[in-house]
């Protein structure tokens, strides 16, 4: 890798994009020319895993550089501590204009947007105190319906109310959560336009933040894409374009019909094909503006998206499509590679950031990713369950299949209860269980979870 000097860096990170549905991971019918045209150009880490399963942890992780079990978000109703040193302070003071927009799921569990997205007005504003210079944070596609029925302010809100589409939103949302799975299993088009969709909207706030940044620093911007989370919820002319979707069906499912299904997955990967269009306007702006030679771009997710594998949908649990996430970084400094088959995290991506910014963080637990060598293990968890990964082998930890939420409220218990070996190599669909075929190398890589569990606590 060579040498690079303060290059801008632009990080796209929807919510619960699953690590296999990209092009240039293989998977039969998935679209994703930009994100493909960055992979081509720079380094993809096939194996890149969350720190944890769900949203607020997920990204305060990547926030303290550290992982689960080192930092304090626990489930969604935590927030990071704005008084508690961060990666965007970090680069804040390593002199860079630090932007942000869409989702950000960093302070979660108030709920307390604003009409501004900065949680506050001033310099007191949380999204400052933060580190972000500048910013825009919405809630989530569920938070958004919350927060409305709670009277929170919030920007996508005064938006569509802006342009008369609120009540049609809310309406339409009304048919997509309660009981049935409804959030899945309504493919309907939503009825707002296209300008209004959620992630065309997010793009477009990120775009205009472009627009301010100076030449005199370096910035940094986080997009922070909506989807493609469920519910199923896209634009009619997004649907159209999968008028006859050639997608994989789930793996070990007992649910719905093959028809539905697909239906499902095509609006899943409509939500994809759309945020892979605004990478491509991106890498276009970027070039137009003279930015494209000196902006690293890095493309991640902060988890994935079970979509119906092993009955389950969403994420929570500690199935490879849950926490394996897609991680491509293209960009001056950053030749092209043969695909990085190490297990990294959003840590390691933590980590890089402040390593390309020349910023200061001596309380970081990452890996730099563009520095050779990586590390061999990683552990993930959430709740009451972790999981380990060492070369082609993941242990699982005290997590019960039969659970309806994998223990997401539960406290880590070094005793075991339940627990699994699975060989990804022979074996990526985790249906073999080799904990009992296997007992020393499940029993190794027992001791070594429990230690980097206490490691981690320290």
């Amino acid at each position: 890798m060579r040498a690079i000097v303060k290059p801008n860096i632009l990080l796209f990170f929807p919510d619960q994009h699953r690590g296999d549905w990209t092009g240039y991971f293989g998977t039969q019918g998935v679209r994703t020319p930009n994100l493909d045209r960055l992979a081509a150009r720079g380094q993809v880490f096939r194996n890149a895993l969350t720190p944890s399963p769900l949203c607020s942890p997920a990204r305060a992780c990547m926030a303290a550089v550290a992982p689960y079990d080192a930092q304090p978000v626990k489930h969604n109703q935590h927030d990071v501590d704005p008084a508690e040193p961060n990666l965007y302070q970090a680069l804040r003071d390593a002199g860079y204009q630090v932007l942000g927009c869409g989702k950000f799921d960093l302070l979660k569990g108030s709920m307390d947007w604003g009409e501004s997205g900065r949680h506050g007005e001033g310099d007191d504003a949380k999204i400052h105190q933060l580190g972000f210079t500048d910013g825009i944070d919405n809630a989530g596609k569920h938070d958004f319906v919350i927060g409305q029925g709670k009277g929170r302010a919030e920007p996508f809100q005064a938006f569509l109310r802006d342009n008369d589409l609120l009540d049609i939103h809310l309406d339409d949302y009304t048919g997509r959560t309660g009981r049935q799975r409804a959030n899945y299993t309504n493919t309907a088009p939503t009825p707002l336009p296209d300008f209004a969709y959620g992630d065309n909207w997010i793009a477009g706030n990120g775009l205009k933040l472009l627009d301010g940044v100076t030449d005199d620093a370096p910035w940094f911007l986080q997009v922070n894409f909506n989807g493609p989370h469920e519910p199923m919820d896209v634009t009619a002319s997004m649907q159209a374009r999968w008028p006859d979707p050639d997608l994989p069906p789930p793996v070990a499912s007992s649910q719905y019909d093959a028809t539905a299904h697909l239906a499902i997955r095509a609006n899943y990967a409509a939500m994809i094909e759309n945020i892979d269009r605004h990478l491509g306007s991106y890498l276009d702006y970027l070039a137009s503006r003279g930015y494209g030679d000196r902006t690293v771009v890095i493309y991640a997710s902060d988890h994935g998206e079970m979509l119906g594998d092993h009955d389950r949908w969403g994420k929570v649990v500690p199935y490879q499509p849950s926490v394996h996430i897609p991680l491509v970084m293209a960009g001056p400094g950053i030749d092209a590679q043969p695909d990085c088959d190490a297990w990294v995290d959003l840590v390691d991506v933590a980590a890089t950031v402040l390593h390309l910014a020349g910023a200061d963080f001596p309380a970081g637990k990452g890996q730099v990713l563009t520095a050779g060598a990586l590390a061999s293990r990683k552990v993930v968890g959430l709740g009451g369950w972790r999981t380990i990964y060492e070369d082609g082998m993941k242990y699982v930890h005290n997590f019960d299949p039969e659970a309806a939420r994998g223990s997401v409220a539960s406290d880590f218990d070094p005793a075991e209860t339940h627990a699994a070996l699975f060989d990804l190599h022979n074996d990526p669909h985790e249906r073999e269980n080799l904990v009992v075929d296997e007992p020393e190398t499940a029993s190794r890589l027992r001791q070594a979870l429990l230690e980097t569990v206490e490691e981690n606590h320290a």
